[in-house]
C-alpha cells in the first residue's frame, strides 16, 4: 500500500474585516507576484568563473566544491519565510509596499550568503598546493573581489 504524501504549506495569516477591501488586497498581492529576487555573484567573466568553480568545483583542476551560494540560500530560508509572512500582513495594512518587501528579502538573503561565505573553510586545501601557495587560506587574492561581487536584484518575472 503506498504511503500518503506529506505536504507542507506556509501561510501568512491575514485578517479580513469590514475595514479591509478584498479587491484592493488582491491587487497589492498580485503586484508582489510579478517580481522575484535574484541573489548571487555579478561582475566580469573572471569573477563569474571563480564563483562557479568555488560553488560547483572543478574536476579538471582538482578543486572541490565549496558552495557559498547554495549554502547561504539554505541558511536564509527560515529568516526569509518569517520576513515574508510578516511582510504580507504589512502590505495588507498599507505599512509596506511590494518592492519594499522584496528589497528586505534581498537584503536578508544577501546577509546570510555573506555570513556563509565568511565561514567557508572546508574542504581544506591540498597540503601540497597550500605549501606551494604559501598559505592555507582558500581564496587568497580573489576573496575580497568575489565577496564584493555578491549582490541581489529585484527583477520582473518572465
Amino acid at each position: 500500500m503506498p504511503r500518503p504524501t506529506r505536504r507542507s504549506t506556509r501561510r501568512a495569516n491575514v485578517n479580513v474585516t469590514e475595514v479591509t477591501y478584498l479587491p484592493d488586497i488582491l491587487k497589492k498581492l498580485e503586484e508582489l507576484t510579478k517580481y522575484e529576487v535574484h541573489i548571487g555573484a555579478s561582475g566580469d567573466a573572471e569573477t563569474a568563473m571563480i564563483a562557479a568553480i568555488h560553488e560547483f568545483g572543478s574536476l579538471a583542476a582538482g578543486i572541490p566544491a565549496r558552495p557559498f551560494i547554495s549554502g547561504g540560500k539554505r541558511k536564509a530560508q527560515a529568516a526569509i519565510s518569517r520576513l515574508v509572512k510578516a511582510g504580507v500582513n504589512e502590505i495588507i495594512l498599507k505599512n509596506e509596499t511590494a518592492h519594499g518587501l522584496l528589497d528586505k528579502v534581498g537584503q536578508t538573503g544577501l546577509q546570510k550568503m555573506l555570513q556563509n561565505f565568511d565561514k567557508i573553510r572546508q574542504p581544506s586545501l591540498n597540503p601540497i598546493y597550500a605549501r606551494r601557495k604559501g598559505s592555507n587560506k582558500i581564496l587568497v587574492g580573489q576573496e575580497e573581489k568575489l565577496r564584493d561581487s555578491l549582490t541581489f536584484v529585484v527583477v520582473r518575472k518572465r
